[in-house]
């Protein structure tokens, strides 16, 4: 799935509005693995509650950042 995603990115930066950051396609990631079996329910309330808010264009908070590395490295 994740694939999906990276091919639909500009190989030239200057052709998308910006840059996505890491957590923005650690998020993207996740949310199309969301219903997977090794996340608790409480993990994947988390991840979709990230995908709203880097949707909205907010900046996740270092808390964010950390718990999100650490579903990712499930």
């Amino acid at each position: 799935m994740a694939l999906k995603l990276v091919r639909g990115i500009p190989k030239d930066p200057e052709q998308g509005k910006q840059q996505k950051s890491r957590e923005e396609y650690l998020v993207a990631c996740l949310r199309e693995e969301v219903n997977d079996s090794r996340f608790t329910a409480w993990e994947k309330e988390f991840i979709l509650s990230l995908d709203r808010q880097v949707g909205q264009g907010r900046q996740l908070t270092g808390k964010q950042k950390q718990i999100l590395e650490r579903i990712w490295e499930k």
